[in-house]
Parts: structure tokens; C-alpha cells; sequence
């Protein structure tokens, strides 16, 4: 395991504070999960049911179900998938798992070519920007691990070139990291989740700073 030392915004403090980015995730960061992470999501969708908010709403948080621990499990041992979390005094604040093998580009411009396919990104869940949610703790985590994801794709060959599939509620963000949305397929996620692609141009600006 590498540690690299990045930044994150520390809204309460109004300042920039070290964290450290780690190219795996550990158990460490499953017990952050599942000791504090899924603890604050039950308490924010009580909050949500206080305000008579359902599933069926758009506020409430589509990555609830999500079980990291099972994740990784599921690609344990396995070449070509990578884990990615940034930890900030002692706190898991995001997790990341890459798939660096079995995905190849869609685009017109880029079509077959090999990419890294982000298989799944959350933040934890005091750091959401959601309605009926407090103020993030830290801002920058998605920023930190896009900007992870990207690098790892210029270290393997691939300029850069990223796909993943999005929860609405992400689209926002993806689409502000340059991605392109090339819409929804009947035959991937019942139809539901849109596909995006980064370009290596997009990539590059992504880490020059001009896209945030």
C-alpha cells in the first residue's frame, strides 16, 4: 500500500487540510464503513422519513444499499480491479474500486480502445451534498479520487480515458469532470443508469485544474 498526501477543504475550519490518499482499500476503511458510515446514512434517512421523504424521492441517497465490504470481496484476488480511499485524520472520507482490465472505450473518437472503468466512488456520508443533509465536513473527496482515477489510467497507457456508470444523483458531478453522458442501454442496469466516457483531453484539463 502507497500513501500519497493530498488536500481537502475543511468547511468548519474554512481552510485546506492534509489527508492522505491510499491505492487500496484496507480493512481499516470496511470498519469505517461499516461502524460509522452506514450508521450516518440510517440517520439521515430517519431525517429524510421525519420530513416524509420515501425511497421513491429523489433526495433519498441511491448508494444506501451499497456494501463495501461485499465489493470487495467480489474481486478479492482477482488482477486488474484496484481500491482507492482517502482518509483524513483517522476517518475513511471516501472509498473508490477500479476496474483496469475488462472495459473497453465507446466513443466515436476512441471507440475499443482500453480504459479504466470506475466500478463504484462514494464519499462518506457527513460529507454528502444533499438536500435535508448538514454541511460537508470535507469538500474535495470526489475531486481527490476522480483526480486518482484519472492518474492511474495515464499510468497504465490509456491518456486518461475513464468510463463508469452513474446514479442520478452523480451526474451533476461527473458531468462538471468533463465527462461525455452517452445515455442509457436496455441491456446494462435495466435501462436505468446512463454510461459516460472521459477523453484524454477532458482528463488533461481535469488535471491541470480547468474542470473541477
Amino acid at each position: 500500500m502507497t500513501a500519497y498526501q493530498v488536500h481537502l477543504f475543511d468547511a468548519a475550519a474554512g481552510a485546506m487540510v492534509e489527508a492522505e490518499l491510499h491505492d487500496e482499500i484496507a480493512e481499516k476503511q470496511l470498519i469505517d464503513w461499516q461502524f460509522q458510515w452506514r450508521p450516518a446514512v440510517q440517520t439521515y434517512m430517519k431525517r429524510l422519513v421525519d420530513n416524509g421523504i420515501g425511497p421513491a424521492d429523489t433526495a433519498w441517497p441511491q448508494s444506501w444499499h451499497w456494501d463495501w465490504r461485499g465489493k470487495m470481496n467480489e474481486v478479492r484476488g482477482l488482477l486488474g480491479h484496484i481500491g482507492y480511499s482517502v482518509v483524513c485524520r483517522d476517518v475513511t472520507q471516501g472509498m473508490m474500486r477500479l476496474d483496469l482490465a475488462s472495459r473497453r472505450a465507446r466513443l466515436d473518437s476512441q471507440a475499443g480502445q482500453d480504459l479504466v472503468y470506475v466500478d463504484y466512488l462514494e464519499v462518506a456520508p457527513w460529507n454528502w451534498r444533499e438536500p435535508y443533509a448538514d454541511a460537508p465536513i470535507y469538500r474535495l473527496v470526489g475531486p481527490v479520487l476522480m483526480h486518482a482515477a484519472i492518474t492511474r489510467s495515464v499510468e497504465e497507457g490509456f491518456k486518461g480515458r475513464l468510463g463508469l456508470h452513474s446514479l442520478p444523483q452523480a451526474i451533476p458531478f461527473y458531468e462538471r469532470c468533463g465527462f461525455t453522458n452517452l445515455g442509457t442501454r436496455p441491456d446494462e442496469y435495466e435501462g436505468k443508469l446512463p454510461y459516460f466516457e472521459s477523453t484524454p483531453g477532458a482528463a488533461e484539463a481535469y488535471l491541470k485544474g480547468e474542470l473541477k
